[in-house]
């Protein structure tokens, strides 16, 4: 009970409990499990027709995505890119909240078929534990690996929300300022890499010469964080 009224005391959360009521008819449900109650697998009726939960980390996924917003969109965002799309949730975000756009999804899990690096080759992805904690370079499944380049569309990316858990060094910071010029937004998580926490400076000062500058950026402390870049 302290949690919810914990929740109902903070004006953000309050907003986001909101637009959860307004996404689906199953918002109890869905806030229940968000707010730590017990979980089972479930679903959930959106716009787009069901939507699955097989696990507690999918909860806190969709709901930083749909209901905190975390990777804000533009209206005028037409071209994107999910490099880390885990269960889908904000591919779907972002082509319910503009059915216009297009969305190019790379998520380096068994089924999937890229792995984006700062070079082509092959990689392993860990196979076990909650899907969006899963890293690539450690024991598990091999997935092949390749450069942010090479999944970049044709043309002009409106934006590129990556969440990559550590690999955003190698991929970013690998990519020529002729492949980042492509890019007008990036939303970007930061994680620690193994025996380097802190990498994030060295990525911002190579982001910025070439071309952009961060709009916002939070520090969640052990080398976590979010950024926001434009051009």
């Amino acid at each position: 009970m302290w949690r919810v009224l914990r929740t109902l005391k903070n004006p953000r959360r309050v907003r986001e409990i909101g637009l959860c009521r307004k996404a689906t008819p199953e918002w109890k449900q869905l806030l229940g499990a968000y707010l730590g109650f017990v979980f089972q697998p479930f679903s959930i009726e959106l716009s787009s027709g069901r939507f699955e939960f097989l696990e507690k980390s999918d909860v806190a996924t969709f709901w930083q995505i749909f209901f905190a917003q975390v990777y804000p969109l533009r209206p005028s965002d037409r071209i994107i890119v999910d490099a880390g799309g885990n269960i889908g949730a904000f591919s779907l975000f972002a082509l319910l909240a503009i059915p216009e756009c297009r969305v190019f999804t790379v998520e380096p899990s068994p089924g999937s078929f890229e792995r984006l690096g700062g070079s082509v080759g092959s990689t392993t992805i860990m196979s076990a534990g909650p899907s969006q904690f899963r890293r690539t370079g450690a024991a598990g499944d091999a997935v092949p690996m390749v450069t942010l380049e090479s999944i970049l569309p044709p043309g002009d990316t409106d934006l590129l929300k990556m969440d990559i858990e550590g690999a955003e060094y190698d991929a970013l910071g690998s990519a020529t300022p002729a492949v980042l010029q492509r890019i007008r937004r990036i939303v970007l998580e930061m994680h620690p890499t193994e025996g380097t926490p802190y990498r994030w400076p060295s990525l911002r000062e190579h982001l910025v010469s070439a071309g952009f500058h961060v709009t916002m950026e939070t520090d969640d402390g052990g080398g976590y964080g979010i950024a926001h870049l434009e051009r």
